[in-house]
């Protein structure tokens, strides 16, 4: 390789794929602080070839030590007189990134800022590269699409159809099996309460929705560290998603049997099931992340099977401590 591809080689390689560092690009233009306008309109002008490969939007103005400490905008370089220094015309403390920013981080950046491209930084400051708004995007949807293969039993990438059947067959076995008997672990809550689920039938039509209010899993947001810490943010929303969701679907039971009763127990317990889901949403990605276990592969069972049966449990057993009145 070019020895200076070689270098950027190197660098990216350091950097996990699904962060800043290992989808920014090293071709970026900066110059140093002490620099004049004319100074870099004249490398522009003289390396007009070699820079047109470069999305150019920015000009970048570093520190002696390379780190990153303005942006001039390509229209204040042309309108600007040609002795003033750089300093004087960039934008002081740019936006930036560190290089280990994860996908979603970078998402939710690009979602506040129209920007085309943000700066990467290392820990102490210095410019390594640019991640470009186009390779987040396409780096998000590529994630996406992989979680989804997994979470549908399709493990090791895509499945294609001119694999063999004992093969397409074998990489799906691996979750089915799992996850007919986590069904049936949820199930068997139901089989508990079969008489009053028989007495109160009304109850089967609110049962499908409570258990279905989970979370998107953030996956990778996080460090495994940060578990007590997640657990106590997700509490705090899944408490205030909880009374909201609770308060409609209570409503809803009111509405449909006319009995205050039911709309209370299926309205109280989905506003615990949410909490319990929105829990286990933000923290089993992490905990199974620090036992070196795929979290878009395993927390999406184990978050079903376990908001599934709390959903059961909860709706059955206060339907069962108000069941004369839920009877009536």
């Amino acid at each position: 390789m070019d020895p200076e591809e070689a270098r950027d080689a190197r660098l990216l390689g350091q950097f996990a794929p699904d962060t800043a560092g290992g989808i920014m690009v090293t071709e970026f233009l900066a110059f140093p602080e002490d620099s004049t306008i004319g100074q870099v309109l004249g490398e522009l002008r003289r390396n007009a070839a070699r820079y047109s490969d470069y999305e150019v939007q920015y000009v970048y103005i570093t520190s002696a030590a390379g780190q990153l400490v303005g942006v001039l905008r390509l229209r204040d370089v042309v309108l600007a007189e040609s002795e003033r220094k750089v300093t004087e015309v960039m934008l002081s403390r740019p936006l930036s990134v560190k290089v280990d920013a994860p996908l979603p981080s970078l998402a939710e950046f690009f979602d506040d800022h129209a920007f085309f491209g943000v700066p990467v930084v290392l820990d102490d400051g210095r410019l390594v590269g640019i991640v470009k708004r186009s390779a987040t995007r396409e780096a998000v949807i590529e994630q996406e699409v992989g979680d989804h293969l997994k979470a549908v039993g399709i493990v090791g990438g895509e499945e294609l159809r001119s694999m063999s059947t004992l093969v397409r067959s074998r990489r799906r076995l691996s979750w089915l099996s799992v996850n007919i008997l986590l069904n049936i672990a949820a199930a068997s809550v139901i089989a508990l309460y079969q008489d009053t689920l028989a007495q109160v039938i009304a109850l089967a039509v609110f049962l499908p929705i409570i258990s279905d209010m989970r979370r998107e899993l953030s996956l990778g947001v996080v460090k495994p560290f940060e578990v007590l810490h997640v657990a106590a943010k997700e509490g705090v929303v899944g408490v205030l998603n909880g009374l909201v969701l609770g308060l409609l679907i209570s409503l809803a039971g009111l509405l449909y049997t006319g009995n205050p009763y039911l709309g209370a127990v299926v309205g109280a317990a989905l506003a615990v099931n949410t909490v319990v889901a929105v829990l286990i949403g933000g923290t089993v990605p992490l905990l199974l992340r620090r036992r070196g276990l795929d979290p878009a592969l395993a927390s999406g069972p184990i978050l079903t099977t376990v908001t599934d049966m709390c959903g059961f449990f909860l709706t059955l057993s206060l339907a069962s401590l108000l069941l004369e009145r839920l009877a009536a």
